[in-house]
């Protein structure tokens, strides 16, 4: 290896990565738990109109990001492999969040309309960042404890983003608005992208990439994905990774109705959210000593079956808030485990494949990652929102009917447990397969 090579990231690029992380997440955590909200209770759009929305925004995101993965494996622009997008989509990230929040008072086709193009500018910019920042991951590090080192500032930084967003968006809205939360909730979104644009530039200033056994060869597209799509392990770990996503997305999407009206103290969402968010927080630091004691791949096993048990668990919490929060933090800090270490095995199937094949696709493997996380999270979506028009759910009733309390309550314990548990058996089969390769 080279002097290039070998050069250890700062703790300034450590830090730059996790910022743009950071940006990213703003918007990731305002459509996580805010977004069916925004849409029912802000732009008054049906719930089945929503389901619609929520899932084509989650296929879109699917597909956009495989296309621009490409047009990056194509492209080599001036400046870096990667480091380049996070400059360019920058702006675009920006203007698109403020003017989501700008849903004009019009028809509600109109609305849709307006909501839809830009969801889909905010999503295409996103990908641009989220895309060439996470592929700079093995070009940062060439190891999986410093990968890991990475991922815990970028976790971090994005779980303070969740907690932020998830915990004073509400009340900045009132804030800003008063009683009128169409305001509030414009102006929080330009504070939002104010955050985000610098961060972005910051980043693009600061990081540095370093070689990565560059290929020499510029295979067919059909190469690309013939490597993924005939590796059995990289696809058995695609599912599992899908199926977490789902089980997450029907605990995030569902909070808000959980605390609203099963438990009735809206007042603790913020609490909840900022319990949830703490406990992976605080869990950051140790993810890298745990490699010292076991293998990744066994570490995102015991996370999601640990995970699916600590929601099981909200079962016998039931209305106390006290125990509801413990089995929150727990499975906060389960799906830590599983959150981090998943890209440093995305990172070294990247090594794997540039070994055998001498291909290049970290940027593919990313936007791979990003298609089982939108897939699994459209299925939750489309599943949530269609259950609670048809169990009888209405923004407008103080009081919901039985059916609905009983599908909320299903979709925030029942279905994230399932889907976790049946993540945590597929991965067991790909702990099987990676050990075979090995060996």
């Amino acid at each position: 290896m080279s002097e290039q090579e070998i050069e250890k990231a700062s703790t300034v690029e450590m830090l730059s990565f996790g910022g743009t992380q950071f940006a990213a997440s703003i918007y990731m955590a305002f459509m996580s738990y805010y977004l069916m909200m925004f849409c029912t209770d802000v732009a008054l759009i049906p719930s089945a109109t929503t389901a619609v929305i929520l899932f084509c925004f989650r296929l879109f995101s699917a597909v956009d990001t495989q296309a621009i993965s490409l047009f990056i494996n194509r492209a080599h622009p001036r400046g870096g492999r990667y480091r380049p997008y996070i400059k360019w989509g920058a702006l675009p990230f920006g203007i698109g969040l403020v003017a989501l929040g700008l849903t004009p008072g019009v028809k509600s086709a109109g609305r849709v309309i307006y909501i839809a193009f830009m969801l889909a500018i905010c999503e295409l910019s996103w990908s641009v960042l989220y895309t060439s920042s996470m592929s700079m991951l093995p070009y940062l590090a060439q190891d999986d404890v410093n990968r890991t080192k990475f991922m815990s500032f970028s976790n971090s930084s994005a779980i303070i983003a969740y907690i932020l967003v998830g915990t004073f968006t509400l009340p900045l809205a009132a804030f800003f608005g008063g009683d009128d939360r169409s305001k509030g909730i414009a102006l929080t979104l330009v504070l939002f992208a104010a955050i985000a644009i610098p961060l972005c530039y910051n980043a693009y200033f600061r990081l540095k990439e370093r070689q990565y056994g560059e290929t020499q060869n510029n295979p067919a597209l059909k190469d690309v994905f013939l490597a993924i799509g005939r590796n059995k392990r990289i696809m058995i770990f695609l599912a599992g990774f899908c199926l977490y996503q789902m089980a997450d997305a029907f605990k995030n999407l569902t909070a808000y109705y959980y605390m609203t009206y099963i438990l009735e103290r809206a007042d603790l969402l913020p609490v909840v959210i900022l319990a949830g968010l703490l406990s992976p927080l605080a869990v950051q630091p140790i993810i890298p000593r745990l490699l010292i004691y076991a293998k990744k791949e066994n570490l995102i096993v015991f996370g999601l079956f640990a995970a699916s048990c600590a929601s099981l668990l909200m079962l016998i919490a039931g209305n106390r808030p006290a125990a509801l929060i413990i089995c929150v933090v727990l499975y906060g800090a389960f799906t830590a485990i599983v959150a981090n270490l998943s890209f440093i095995v995305t990172a070294s199937f990247s090594d794997e494949v540039r070994t055998r094949q001498n291909i290049s696709m970290s940027e593919i493997l990313t936007a791979s990652m990003n298609l089982s996380s939108n897939i699994g999270s459209a299925i939750a979506s489309g599943a949530a929102a269609i259950a609670l028009a048809a169990f009888g759910y209405s923004a407008q009733a103080a009081t919901q009917p039985v059916g609905a309390l009983l599908t909320i309550k299903a979709l925030y314990i029942l279905c994230t447990a399932s889907c976790m548990a049946l993540a945590g058996i597929v991965l067991l089969h790909f702990r099987k397969k990676q050990r075979s390769a090995v060996s």
